[in-house]
């Protein structure tokens, strides 16, 4: 799923939220405001977001400033204050903000509630009479009363629907029954210290419902005295699992779009080493007898780097920024090719069945990389659903499907379809947990066992390849995933091989530019062996004098894209503009957003990937200049 895709659900999730969301600069002003936010302040979103903090919170808002270094530090922030609506309303909220950085700036991210109804409560648990137990019975928020000895005295309705619990049920409990065993020391200390100390205004802490459930709460206590001994707690929580879960999501597409950033210059720094690894392995494999020793070492070297450039594209893709580089494949030999990898990380206790067909009639239309990572991904979770053993099947078939058959697919298109079948005997799951599974971030393993980024990565890359997902799943009956890749009548594009070496040769002039000095040294000694006249440029300047000083007949020009000084398609408009008879080939190992912030796709015919392959390349210049 790529990073706008994630982007846009988010903003539906935050806009759908009931809490109030604010992304706030550093000035104070308003960057982007949710729904709840427009609804409950009474303004337009056009309105609210032309006005500053200090518009709505006149206590807090002119402070902003001078705080900002402060919850930076911290790196949250939680307070009370009052909103002022557009009519002129007096509001008490309650405030949890986070500092985080988009880009190159920071931002306060601020989550903020309407505790009127809380504080209104508050009060009311200061007096006696029928409006307190108005007020108990029909607060949202979730009040109980404790006894010294954690038995629980009272506890309101929303308290008994949050948890689960019949008020009979909760005469039988004590506070330590429903308290996360995670949070166990933390909530008796604080339990303690209320008795002690008579008042916590903060408690931030996980609770356990009835069904199981984690349930994380936020709020404050009290106690009550006689004679100077604690009588009886009396804490007012409010539910904030949603709000809490919003917040991760926040920080964790943030930690993504790191990742997706940091993978995106490793790659490219990678894929120039393996630019120099599989160039000169493949130029002197030629030179060598199949029979020589060194030939051996040679090809060893060249197929590490081949899977070293694999293991790049998988990378990228795990952080959206994966390179498409999409050819007619025999889906049926992918699935063979990747079954002895599958069967190294799928425990003994579990049978491995592959069922395809050995002719190439599951032609498709893929990136073959991007098609491993998704099988890849349902095979990890098969074996995890089989944690007692069991058999995981797996399968390409042939379907031609009419509209008649249409009743459990999700609005596919009637033709010929190469079909994935992943297929496991564990524990299945039920239809609620089947309307989420493609979510991002929703995952049913414990916590450090899964980011719930899998199934959803393998749900966008099928859909980029215009296929469908069809789950067959019950509690008990194992999970089947069925996937429909479009069929195509093309024939099988194979790599190109070294024997390119030999039949693409030519005589002509080329112009190499790239910023890296070892990507000059073996691209001019591989199209030297090719039989061309090479010139080299360190820079895009020292290339232009070349050109404009016209003291030789250059006919294309091979140039990086991403160089200091000037970019690879500035230098091609001027280069032209010189000389209209010069060709332009492209060649970059960065990602193809990067490449199309410098004006180049990788769908062009005039661009080559990093790493090269010098077999790929004789072919590519051949069709330049032909």
């Amino acid at each position: 799923m790529a990073n706008q895709e994630l982007n846009s659900v988010f903003k539906r999730v935050v806009d759908t939220a009931s809490v109030e969301f604010y992304l706030i600069s550093d000035t104070g002003g308003f960057v982007y405001v949710n729904q709840a936010a427009v609804k409950n302040l009474g303004y337009s979103e056009a309105e609210l977001l032309a006005l500053t903090l200090a518009d709505i919170d006149p206590d807090f808002g002119p402070q902003v400033r001078q705080c900002w270094v402060e919850v930076k530090e911290k790196g949250n922030l939680h307070r009370e204050t009052t909103h002022q609506t557009k009519s002129g309303q007096i509001v008490e909220k309650e405030v949890d903000a986070v500092c985080i950085t988009l880009g190159e700036k920071d931002y306060i991210a601020a989550f903020v509630r309407d505790i009127s109804e809380r504080k209104r409560v508050e009060a009311a648990l200061r007096e006696s009479g029928e409006q307190y137990r108005d007020l108990f019975e029909s607060a949202g928020d979730l009040i109980q009363f404790v006894l010294p000895d954690g038995r629980f005295l009272m506890v309101n309705p929303s308290w008994l629907a949050t948890f689960g619990y019949s008020a009979e049920e909760v005469e039988q409990l004590t506070i330590v029954d429903i308290i996360d065993p995670d949070c166990m020391d933390h909530c008796m200390e604080t339990f303690q210290q209320v008795l002690e100390q008579g008042r916590v205004d903060k408690i931030d802490t996980t609770f356990v419902a009835k069904n199981g459930d984690k349930i994380m709460i936020q709020g404050a206590a009290n106690c009550r005295y006689e004679d100077g001994k604690p009588q009886v707690t009396r804490c007012i929580f409010r539910n904030v699992t949603e709000e809490k879960r919003l917040q991760a999501q926040l920080l964790q597409s943030q930690k993504l779009e790191a990742v997706g950033r940091l993978t995106s210059g490793v790659a490219h720094d990678f894929n120039n080493l393996l630019t120099t690894i599989l160039s000169y392995s493949e130029l002197y494999l030629r030179r060598l007898p199949d029979s020589d020793p060194l030939a051996d070492a040679l090809r060893s070297i060249r197929d590490a780097g081949i899977r070293g450039a694999s293991l790049t594209r998988q990378l990228l893709t795990f952080s959206r920024h994966q390179v498409v580089d999409v050819r007619v494949i025999d889906l049926n030999s992918v699935v063979s090719g990747l079954s002895t990898m599958i069967r190294r990380f799928i425990h003994p206790g579990i049978d491995v069945a592959v069922e395809v067909a050995s002719c190439g009639e599951g032609r498709v239309l893929a990136d073959q990389h991007q098609i491993e990572q998704v099988l890849l991904n349902l095979a990890i979770n098969a074996r995890d659903a089989m944690a007692d053993g069991g058999v995981l099947t797996i399968s390409c078939v042939e379907e031609v499907l009419e509209k008649v058959e249409f009743s459990g697919f999700e609005n596919i298109e009637p033709g010929r379809y190469v079909v994935l079948v992943v297929s496991d005997t564990g524990e299945g799951m039920t239809k609620e947990v089947q309307e989420h599974i493609f979510e991002p971030f929703f995952t049913t393993k414990p916590q450090g066992k899964g980011t719930g980024l899998g199934l959803a990565t393998a749900y966008g890359i099928v859909k980029q390849h215009s296929g469908y997902i069809v789950i067959e799943s019950a509690p008990g009956k194992g999970t089947t995933f069925r996937l429909y890749f479009p069929r195509v009548e093309a024939p099988v594009e194979t790599a190109v091989t070294s024997t390119a070496l030999e039949v693409f040769q030519g005589s002509e002039t080329i112009l190499v530019v790239d910023d890296e000095p070892e990507i000059l040294a073996v691209v001019s000694h591989s199209l030297g062996d090719m039989g061309y006249t090479v010139l080299t440029a360190p820079s895009p300047g020292e290339a232009l004098l070349i050109v404009e000083e016209g003291g030789e007949k250059i006919d294309l020009m091979l140039a990086d894209v991403i160089m200091p000084g000037m970019t690879g398609h500035v230098l091609a408009t001027r280069v032209q503009a010189a000389d209209p008879r010069i060709r332009v080939l492209f060649m970059s190992g960065y990602t193809d957003s990067m490449l199309e912030e410098h004006g180049v796709s990788r769908t062009h015919a005039n661009f080559i990937s990093k790493p090269l392959s010098p077999g790929e390349l004789a072919l590519k210049i051949r069709k330049m200049l032909a």
